[in-house]
């Protein structure tokens, strides 16, 4: 009788124990991807000007293209949140952030 009593409170455990991992609320994982000025050049051209090569994001994202003395020529803005929308259109956006070297990072829960 007493490894009855022990067996069936050791299975009440576990399914109590199920029950309550179930029942918690999934955590979403947030997927952070880098986009370059190059990258983001695409973008530009597709959604700002079609003459735009490169993209900087500096607080805002400015649109440029190439020069003939080497530098590049404002081109117009675009919106961060647009270009991450942009890139992944599938993936649930979350935010973005300043990246080195003026790239964007979009953030996507997934």
């Amino acid at each position: 009788m007493p490894r009855r009593v022990v067996a069936l409170a050791t299975a009440a455990l576990a399914c109590f124990g199920a029950l309550t991992l179930s029942a918690a609320p999934a955590q979403a994982a947030v997927l952070e991807v880098v986009y370059s000025p190059l990258s983001l050049g695409e973008y530009c051209a597709a959604k700002v000007n079609p003459s735009s090569t490169i993209g900087f994001y500096n607080g805002g994202l400015s649109c440029h293209r190439w020069n003939s003395t080497g530098g590049t020529t404002y081109t117009g803005s675009g919106s961060a949140s647009a270009a991450c929308a942009y890139f992944n259109p599938t993936y649930v956006y979350a935010g973005y952030a300043q990246g080195g070297s003026q790239a964007l990072i979009c953030k996507y829960t997934v």
